[in-house]
């Protein structure tokens, strides 16, 4: 059972209301972002492809790929969910792994996703005012973070993403 699930949706909340990540921004500028990240010279997770929801969908997911797709892991997009804070939030749970579910691990891997997300430039405060809102957001609900079981991201990333 993933107990910290509801916890976690509320600190991510508490942390990017209003913020550009929060911005519905497309299904294709979204997988785009995510794929500069996998693809990016940090990413020490799975092979991950993004594909969209069903229509129906109300909830974006991360799940282990059947071995078919050439991938480790599938993450879909619901319609409504296309901004970069779902994209990291699920880019999270491919690099923690999906059977973290929301616990400490998935929340370390949750705050060097959003890191290498914001990176626009080493200096950009944007990457440091998102990554301490959410860690301080996960603080204030008492939520641990875990230990890494890769390398923490650079303090500037190549190919650095825009917003």
């Amino acid at each position: 059972m993933d107990v910290d699930r509801a916890t976690v949706y509320a600190a991510e909340l508490a942390a990017f209301d209003g913020t550009d990540l929060e911005e519905v921004i497309g299904f294709e500028r979204v997988a785009s972002l995510l794929a500069s990240v996998t693809e990016g010279p940090w990413w020490p997770g799975p092979v991950t492809i993004v594909r969209r929801a069903r229509s129906d969908a109300r909830s974006s997911s991360t799940r282990c790929a059947a071995p078919s797709t050439g991938a480790s892991t599938v993450i879909r997009l619901a319609h409504d969910q296309t901004t970069l804070a779902t994209g990291a939030h699920e880019l999270a749970h491919a690099l923690a792994g999906v059977d973290a579910g929301h616990g400490p691990r998935f929340r370390v891997a949750h705050l060097d996703v959003v890191a290498v997300v914001t990176n626009v430039e080493p200096t950009d405060r944007r990457r440091t005012l998102h990554v301490d809102q959410l860690g301080a957001a996960f603080a204030a609900a008492g939520l641990s973070i875990g230990m890494r079981r890769w390398p923490a991201p650079p303090s500037s990333t190549t190919g650095a993403i825009a917003l």
